[in-house]
């Protein structure tokens, strides 16, 4: 069986931990530059704000009913996922950590319907008290029915957060009324096709003959249908190796400078090579792209792909290549507002190879050394304490935030000062 946990709104919800005076009231998460609403509270939703909505579009709409804007903070939203994670570890069973906000949790097919609710609730119970994020959590045989379980548990309040798909008339009953567009794999072009075909719900689609489905669906959608049917289909990866990796950033002024660039671009590069470093990944293939406004008349974008001699995570040898890639695609007849950096071909760093090239004996040890110490200090005493002269002091680029909360529990200098009267 799947247990699949899921938190609540969760960038909203991880506002109103800190600030309860946000509970209950509409309140939306902007993107870089506060640009587009990237989370919403219950009470946003209900207004028919969006996901993705331009803010200034829906300016006047946030002022009538006093819509509360706040830029997007992720420092603090990966540091409460992270303690959330922890805590359904501490169950010991197998965890898949499947986003920032939704992990699912494999348990023996002994336990009964009864043990399995128990347990749910002691999970959701234990992440409220422990961390302040309410979650909703489905529980099944798959991980589609798990999905399932879980809308229907957000959306129906007499089931306290918990929802179970393991009977099959419980399923069957559920799956009648489900839209056929809310089905976890069922993308927009499918869901088109299955209403051109008279499939409205997730039942009329368990109902089509796996030749009709798998032609018109490919093997992707049968897989969804086998598994809306009770059998798994979906592995579940406790340990997923990535396969690529991308850093970009829009910027808060258009650029048409190369010097702003390559700060951009290296700051970028450091960012990503320290992720490569903490998931023991190294890349052998990378990406430069840098763009202009999109909402111009005339959009623009050029990229160029670099092979590596060897595969690293080592930040100044990443660097050394990206800003070479980005001279040979820079225009100084075009200003940019976005740019950034793909890593392909990851691989295990324990299985990097040597080149037999690099002249100096040890260079590969020292390199390693360099990044756990740079590492090591940025992760004790906050980002960019350590960083490269390349990736700039002022970063004028950087994109704005005006209404970036506190990061509470990540900085001290920005933790929560209690009075006592």
């Amino acid at each position: 069986m799947y247990i699949l946990v899921d938190c609540n709104n969760f960038f909203a919800s991880c506002e109103q931990v800190f600030n309860p005076a946000l509970l209950n009231k509409p309140l939306v998460i902007l993107s870089s530059n506060d640009g587009c609403v990237i989370a919403r509270s219950k009470e946003a939703k209900q207004l028919g704000i969006p996901m993705c909505a331009p803010a200034f579009k829906y300016k006047s709409l946030f002022l009538q009913h006093n819509v509360i804007t706040l830029s997007s903070n992720f420092l603090l939203y990966g540091d409460l996922s992270k303690r959330v994670m922890d805590i359904l570890s501490d169950f010991n069973y197998p965890i898949e950590i499947y986003s920032i906000d939704e992990a699912f949790i494999k348990t023996p097919n002994s336990l009964s319907d009864e043990e399995l609710i128990r347990l749910a609730k002691e999970i959701r119970a234990k992440v409220l008290q422990w961390v302040g994020i309410t979650l909703s959590i489905g529980i099944a045989p798959t991980k589609t029915l798990a999905k399932v379980a879980d809308e229907i548990a957000k959306k129906e309040e007499t089931l306290d957060g918990v929802m179970a798909l393991t009977q099959p008339n419980v399923i069957e009953k559920e799956l009648r009324r489900f839209p056929i567009e809310e089905v976890w794999g069922i993308g927009r072009r499918y869901a088109k096709l299955c209403k051109r075909n008279l499939i409205q719900t997730a039942w009329d689609l368990t109902c089509r003959k796996d030749d009709w489905i798998k032609k018109q669906m490919t093997i992707f959608g049968l897989r969804t249908t086998l598994e809306l049917r009770g059998t798994p289909c979906v592995e579940h990866e406790v340990e997923s190796t990535r396969k690529s990796m991308c850093v970009s950033r829009s910027f808060s002024n258009e650029i048409t400078t190369l010097d702003e660039l390559k700060e951009a671009i290296a700051s970028f590069v450091a960012k990503g090579a320290a992720k490569l470093r903490k998931e023991k990944l190294n890349t052998g293939y990378i990406c430069i792209f840098i763009a202009n406004n999109r909402f111009r008349s005339t959009p623009f974008s050029e990229s160029c792909h670099i092979k590596l001699h060897h595969a690293t995570n080592h930040t100044p040898t990443l660097i050394e290549y990206a800003m070479e890639g980005l001279k040979s695609i820079y225009s100084k007849e075009h200003s940019y507002k976005k740019g950034g950096i793909y890593f392909y071909a990851l691989s295990d760093e324990e299985a990097a190879q040597r080149d037999i090239f690099i002249s100096q004996e040890g260079l590969s040890d020292k390199q390693q050394a360099l990044m756990k110490v740079l590492d090591a200090t940025n992760q004790r005493f906050g980002p960019k304490t350590l960083y490269y002269a390349a990736e700039g002091s002022t970063q004028k680029w950087q994109s704005f935030s005006k209404f970036r909360t506190p990061n509470y529990t990540t900085s001290w200098e920005e933790l929560p000062k209690v009075k006592i009267k």
